[in-house]
């Protein structure tokens, strides 16, 4: 269900393409939100070089517009057939722009503004690459408290590369959609195979002993044999 103003988006871009100079050429009409609540609109440039969508128009406009208060917030983009996604190209644009804006679409239930993030499931974000940025790691909830305590000071993983330096360890709660992250220093990561694991290993994984590790381990990676390679990522919790 949309916002009133998400609805505005809609009639705005939907009343751009009804007034544009039609063809084949230009077909499809957006409009964007920024964040004062202005809205921008424009309309598709179809050309076999490659020709621009109308999202990205749209975010040019209110780019240049000296009345915009940037970032943008929310977009929608219409055709003669009602509300259209973002085509591929388009949700990589406005996500590498504003990682935080919405996009109109069209669901089973109707016409819903979402992230342009859950768009793009697998997202490249480039930030990511920056330098100073830590690499990341994705940890089973269930482990927070034990690292927190200290009692858990590794991790294994499978066909999940870590490097020595800062990481962040994200926790994501099914449960309430949100997530936790907690920052630690790589201290080592060490390469063999499921079949090498010890008991030491399994303590510093918050285990008593291998055989809760490599019961833990079955569940995470359904599959996983002794000749299989693991990386056995050694961290620990930044000085406070």
């Amino acid at each position: 269900m949309l916002s009133t103003a998400e609805r505005r988006l809609v009639e705005a871009a939907t009343a751009t393409l009804v007034n544009a100079h039609r063809s084949d050429d230009h077909s499809v009409a957006a409009a964007a939100m920024d964040s004062a609540g202005n809205v921008f609109t424009g309309v598709n440039v179809f050309h076999f070089t490659g020709g621009p969508c109308a999202e990205p128009v749209a975010v040019g406009q209110a780019v240049a517009a000296a009345e915009a208060v940037l970032p943008l917030t929310c977009i929608a983009a219409v055709h003669d057939r009602g509300v259209i996604a973002p085509c591929g190209r388009c949700r990589q644009i406005l996500f590498d722009l504003y990682p935080g804006i919405r996009a109109v679409i069209r669901t089973k239930i109707g016409h819903e503004a979402v992230p342009v993030r859950e768009l793009l499931p697998f997202v490249f974000d480039w930030r990511e690459l920056e330098p100073g940025v830590p690499q990341t790691l994705y940890v089973w909830e269930g482990y927070l408290d034990a690292i927190r305590a200290g009692t858990k000071t590794s991790t294994v993983r499978v066909d999940d590369p870590a490097t020595v330096g800062p990481c962040r360890l994200v926790f994501d709660h099914d449960s309430e959609g949100t997530t936790t992250t907690q920052l630690v220093e790589i201290t080592d990561v060490v390469e063999g195979t499921a079949g090498e694991l010890t008991d030491d290993d399994a303590r510093r994984d918050g285990f008593a002993d291998l055989t809760g590790l490599t019961t833990a381990l079955a569940t995470h990676y359904p599959g996983i044999e002794d000749r299989t390679k693991v990386d056995v990522v050694h961290f620990r919790l930044p000085a406070s």
